[in-house]
């Protein structure tokens, strides 16, 4: 291996992190019988600067490739792994862990700087504070952040996506995170409700968010998984939120999700919200102890029976609000908080509410293969267990654990005003 050229590919290669191929190592045109020894510890010292342990920085290509920034870097340090992670998003959440100067410019003495970065024109050098060199990494943060959902779904197309939740619950907290990793970039979040001790156990969020608001805890882990994400929050229910500031959010790229503890919310959701601006709604719930759940969903296009015509005859005199047992009566409700598999109930549930979102926002993309929804009918219930001491009596009506259905329907009411003459 004595031209030069092809020697400083090989580095190249190896500093990128890959091993090129047997006929660049080994050509057996290359190979003699004595080794340039300057050549290999050159080669070794070069590729040594590159191991695991050496400090690397991770840096927006909105930075690097910014001729005029300098000034205050924000992001997380990992001396255990000599990294640092520059986060654009906002200056209050994030320490200040470094600078960027351009051609020398004076650092301010008071701020004790992990990191300093210097342009020096097209050139980029990155120091600890001890002057050590420091690697740079560039990333673009939603090219990067959504990079593993390639082929699944397309990031360009998801960040266009609004999810209108009403509750932020445990069925609510979990769709809301896992639309964040799928790549969905606009989240409405409606909720009345405070993070109390017993809701830990079933919720997404923790002892950190105890005595918040439910929708400030959900919006802080959908920006901690998507730090660009737009996040709008509503402390009222629904029906008291001024139609004017929810209609820039709905639409053919929104979805309207009905998780609240109660049937009146997703009702009004889908009658008053949903069906009029033809965007697709999806309500899941769980029933008692979560030993079951169902999912409704309307969408333009299918003649689908509204809210009202499929479920209104359960919104009455005796139970005007609330789902049939949630998760079970007030006086079981300390037993329950402690009910081991009550968490993995729920989600199992709105799991498949999740897959059953994500095929009715990229219902128009061509490119994308739907997962659930050319199987489940309107109406789906899922069966975690029909074990009826958990369920009751109502478990009886599953055949075995684990069971979907695929064989509901709805019909609508004659004359109804809101679906009746929808398609």
């Amino acid at each position: 291996m004595n031209n030069e050229n092809e020697m400083e590919k090989l580095r190249e290669s190896l500093s990128a992190g890959e091993l090129g191929s047997e006929t660049d190592l080994f050509q057996e045109e290359d190979v003699s019988e004595t080794v340039d020894e300057t050549l290999a510890d050159d080669f070794i010292k070069n590729f040594t600067t590159y191991k695991h342990s050496d400090y690397v920085a991770h840096i927006p290509g909105f930075i690097l490739d910014s001729h005029e920034y300098s000034g205050y870097l924000y992001g997380l340090v990992r001396k255990e792994t000599e990294s640092f992670y520059i986060i654009d998003s906002g200056k209050e959440k994030y320490n200040i862990i470094g600078y960027i100067l351009n051609d020398g410019e004076h650092i301010p003495d008071k701020i004790n700087f992990e990191i300093i970065v210097t342009r020096y024109g097209d050139r980029i050098e990155c120091k600890t504070v001890n002057s050590e060199t420091v690697r740079i990494k560039r990333y673009d943060e939603q090219v990067k952040l959504f990079s593993r959902n390639s082929g699944l779904l397309e990031s360009a197309l998801m960040l266009k996506k609004c999810a209108v939740m009403i509750g932020s619950g445990s069925v609510g907290s979990f769709i809301a995170m896992e639309l964040a990793r799928s790549g969905v970039g606009k989240f409405v979040l409606c909720d009345t409700d405070i993070l109390e001790i017993h809701n830990i156990c079933r919720h997404q969020c923790g002892f950190d968010d105890l005595g918040r608001y439910k929708v400030d805890a959900v919006r802080d882990k959908i920006l901690n998984i998507n730090p660009k994400a737009e996040v709008i929050v509503f402390k009222k229910v629904i029906q008291r939120v001024p139609m004017d500031e929810l209609l820039p959010y709905l639409g053919v790229d929104s979805i309207v999700i009905g998780t609240g503890d109660n049937r009146a919310s997703s009702a009004w959701a889908c009658d008053k919200l949903a069906i009029p601006t033809n965007t697709s709604f999806v309500t899941a719930c769980c029933w008692t102890r979560a030993f079951a759940g169902e999912i409704m969903y309307w969408t333009p296009g299918k003649k689908l029976p509204c809210y009202q015509c499929a479920l209104g005859e359960l919104i009455d005199d005796e139970r005007p609000d609330s789902h049939a047992e949630y998760f079970g009566s007030d006086n079981e409700a300390e037993s329950l908080a402690f009910e081991p598999g009550v968490a993995v109930d729920i989600d199992f549930v709105s799991v498949i509410a999740t897959k059953l979102i994500l095929d009715l926002i990229n219902k128009n993309n061509p490119d994308y293969t739907p997962r659930v929804i050319n199987y489940l009918t309107e109406y789906t219930w899922i069966c975690n267990t029909n074990e009826r001491k958990i369920g009751g009596e109502r478990a009886g009506i599953f055949t075995h654990p684990l069971q979907i259905t695929h064989n509901l329907h709805f019909k609508k009411s004659e004359g109804c005003e809101t679906c009746g003459d929808k398609s």
